[in-house]
């Protein structure tokens, strides 16, 4: 499964909007404020109506349009400001199911929710139901990863075992935003459980394992330890073999590999008659919210490579405000960038982290800090006021050494700053 265009029609913050996705990674970037999220939510929207036709699947999965999500128009009555919901908000998508090019689309007005041109999804949905129990069906993976997705923290103090399941709980929580981990935890204790009573190497659970550790800089083994009751990475930190428990790794590790665990466990849930190919053969759709969310930035510089090399068929739409995520995709034929603020896309050009803070993101002189700009801007009024002094008046001396004290004031902790200013100073005043 993969979306190839998204239409959007009085949704958020958008009137009329279309977008073109590449096979693999599409990454989003643009202020604050520019629809970032409201791409990847209306993403969200067009991925759910896979999952509508499916039985035991939470409605929060099949995310129908809500009255938030559509656009507000505002005018002027006589004094008044008021704001009004548009008649009508659409969600469109052409993509590819099951290898077929289908169109279908989902809509919101005040009559309801409801699907058009929905006939082909809905059949797929049937067969893919219909057929769960032959082993040459293969179901696609379809997740959602917001910035919540830390916010939910494990509340069990014991982490249960997983019964025998449908291969469709693979999208129970798919498409919220906040990502529940109690469900993934389960399934690799039960995994780990089943290993040790059958002195087996289970093919389903060494695929996951390979997935996280492919994912993780330096991670050496990912086990379910039996006497902590927890996930445990082992990995080099400062040349040494550490153990860690999943609860004690940084925000920025516990949120990749909760991230990656949790795609590589729903692939193996969807589709474990692959075995140990279920993680290069299952194909998808995963959308993830600033995807540099608490990682160093030598892990943003390589997030992207390792996210298409170990899931090799899953196409990625993910947002991103970090330079270093958007310098990885240099040279790269399978990604765009696409900047919602101009509303095209851009060319990586081998740039530096600056050229792309400065160019691509709006930032001014990143080289240098903010300080130092603002410093540089006072010593500039600074002269330009010094100027002034020699033929004003005694009652306008007065108040352009006023000014003069105020623009040091906010830089008195640099000596040689002020120093050097007050000498430039003396020197026109003895004149």
């Amino acid at each position: 499964m993969r979306i190839k265009k998204l239409e959007l029609h009085n949704f958020r913050c958008f009137e009329n909007y279309e977008l073109e996705l590449t096979k693999r990674f599409t990454l989003l970037i643009g202020d604050n404020g520019s629809g970032k999220t409201a791409i990847l939510d209306a993403l969200a929207v067009a991925m759910g109506a896979l999952l509508l036709d499916i039985p035991d699947i939470k409605l929060a999965d099949k995310r129908y349009i809500s009255s938030d999500d559509m656009r507000n128009s505002f005018q002027l009555m006589g004094q008044t400001p008021t704001k009004e919901k548009e008649g009508r908000t659409n969600v469109n998508a052409i993509g590819i199911i099951n290898n077929e090019n289908i169109n279908w689309a989902r809509y919101k007005d005040n009559k309801g929710t409801g699907r058009q041109f929905a006939k082909e999804i809905i059949n797929i949905a049937e067969k893919l139901i219909n057929e769960r129990t032959n082993p040459s069906t293969l179901f696609p993976v379809i997740a959602y990863y917001g910035t919540g997705r830390l916010w939910r923290q494990l509340s069990e103090t014991e982490k249960k075992i997983q019964s025998p399941a449908s291969r469709l709980a693979g999208y129970q929580d798919c498409l919220n935003i906040a990502s529940d981990q109690k469900i993934l935890f389960r399934w690799f204790k039960t995994q780990e459980l089943i290993a040790l009573q059958t002195q087996e190497r289970i093919h389903i659970l060494e695929a996951v394992r390979e997935a996280i550790i492919n994912m993780i800089p330096d991670a050496q083994k990912v086990f379910w330890d039996m006497k902590q009751d927890e996930l445990v990475i082992e990995t080099v930190i400062q040349e040494k073999l550490h153990s860690m428990p999943f609860h004690l790794l940084s925000d920025g590790y516990r949120n990749m590999v909760g991230m990656v665990a949790d795609i590589a466990y729903r692939m193996a849930t969807l589709n474990p008659q692959l075995e140990s190919e279920a993680i290069k053969q299952t194909e998808g759709i995963v959308l993830i919210d600033e995807i540099d969310l608490h990682l160093h930035p030598n892990w943003q510089g390589i997030v992207v490579e390792r996210l298409l090399n170990t899931f090799p068929k899953v196409q990625f739409v993910a947002s991103t405000h970090s330079p270093f995520i958007i310098q990885s995709l240099y040279h790269r034929q399978d990604c765009l960038l696409w900047d919602l603020d101009k509303n095209q896309a851009l060319e990586i050009d081998s740039k530096s982290i600056e050229d792309i803070a400065e160019d691509q993101q709006g930032v001014e002189i990143p080289q240098q800090s903010r300080r130092f700009i603002k410093m540089e801007k006072a010593a500039e009024e600074y002269y330009r006021v010094l100027k002034q002094l020699p033929a004003a008046s005694e009652e306008e001396k007065h108040r352009l050494k006023q000014k003069l004290d105020e623009l040091l004031m906010p830089y008195s902790d640099d000596p040689a700053y002020q120093a050097f200013l007050k000498m430039e100073r003396l020197a026109v005043e003895g004149e």
